[in-house]
């Protein structure tokens, strides 16, 4: 199952896209040596050090090999297409010698064929071609170079393994939806990881045991004074730090939901990435069917977490956190 760039998460994408379209010395990481005499050492600007570059692993070695022939083909594309449309306008007004008074013909027959062959050079832009087509090799290079959080390896992992996968074509579009779902519940999980830091501040300012302590205390001086005017003061005091206690407890509330939705979100996709594994053994008959499900499980994923960021806007909108 062929994936680009343009099938995954946008976030991983580009930082994927940053390492295997880097500068020739600095593709993948900086300190791998591709070979050559000064290609094996780097400067440290820090510490003003020189430091010996490492060996390539097998896949390194792969995706850097790809990316020279990338390279090569843009290279051989962009030569086609400024001397091609040359070549063919000349010819053309060689062949309508006697017929025309002008060069026109063969300026038009260049224009045309310098803007198709401007466009099929583009195609071969190595960045283009990644959006359309990832090498495992290449996935398997990169990945662990991201830095990345335990769900989102998960997820990487899981591309790892629709890649290697040959399915029908019916059920390679269901499989599509699941990785479309996937990218949906990743972006989610990150937007519930920023909804869960916004609160941590808020938070802070309203620990609900040092609240349950300032209440009761303040319930004890009630208690204990007779003057209206103070009363009526320790009366609102008490009300505001009821109301405060009662934010904290929602807001705590929400920390909790937030922590296990992320949670369910990391075991969903493993899950996904296990059902998937044991798809490519299973008999054809039953293939569509358990990609289908695969789907409809991480939809409903999707769903819920929809449905508790909500709940958690609700709560903060209410409280005015």
């Amino acid at each position: 199952m062929k994936i680009g760039l343009d099938d995954i998460d946008p976030q991983i994408g580009q930082a994927l896209a940053d390492r295997l379209t880097a500068p020739p010395n600095e593709f993948l990481r900086e300190n791998i040596a591709w070979g050559g005499l000064f290609s094996s050492w780097r400067l440290d600007p820090k510490n003003m050090t020189v430091k010996r570059r490492r060996e390539p692993s097998p896949d390194e070695r792969i995706a850097h090999k790809i990316r020279k022939q990338r390279e090569e083909q843009m290279g051989l594309r962009i030569a086609g297409a400024i001397f091609l449309p040359l070549a063919a306008g000349a010819l053309v007004d060689v062949a309508l010698v006697g017929h025309f008074a002008s060069l026109l013909p063969g300026v038009a027959v260049w224009l045309t064929g310098s803007g198709v062959g401007s466009w099929w050079a583009t195609r071969a832009v190595p960045k283009t071609r990644l959006r359309h087509a990832l090498h495992i090799e290449e996935m398997r290079a990169a990945f662990p170079l991201l830095s990345l959080t335990r769900t989102e390896r998960i997820y990487c992992d899981t591309l790892l393994l629709l890649a290697r996968m040959d399915v029908e074509p019916e059920t390679e579009r269901t499989l599509r939806e699941t990785l479309r779902q996937l990218n949906d519940l990743i972006a989610n999980s990150r937007q519930l990881e920023a909804r869960r830091l916004s609160l941590l501040p808020v938070f802070g300012n309203n620990v609900i045991a040092e609240l349950e302590t300032e209440f009761g205390s303040l319930g004890q001086r009630l208690d204990r004074t007779q003057d209206p005017l103070a009363r009526q003061a320790l009366e609102q005091s008490l009300q505001m730090c009821a109301n405060r206690l009662d934010t904290a407890r929602n807001l705590a509330q929400s920390l909790e939901r937030l922590n296990v939705q992320q949670e369910a979100i990391g075991h969903t996709i493993a899950s996904a990435q296990a059902a998937l594994a044991r798809l490519q053994v299973a008999p054809s008959p039953r293939t569509e069917m358990a990609a289908q499900t695969i789907s409809e499980t991480v939809a409903q994923m999707n769903q819920q977490t929809y449905a508790v960021e909500q709940a958690v806007q609700e709560v903060i909108t209410l409280g005015g956190a």
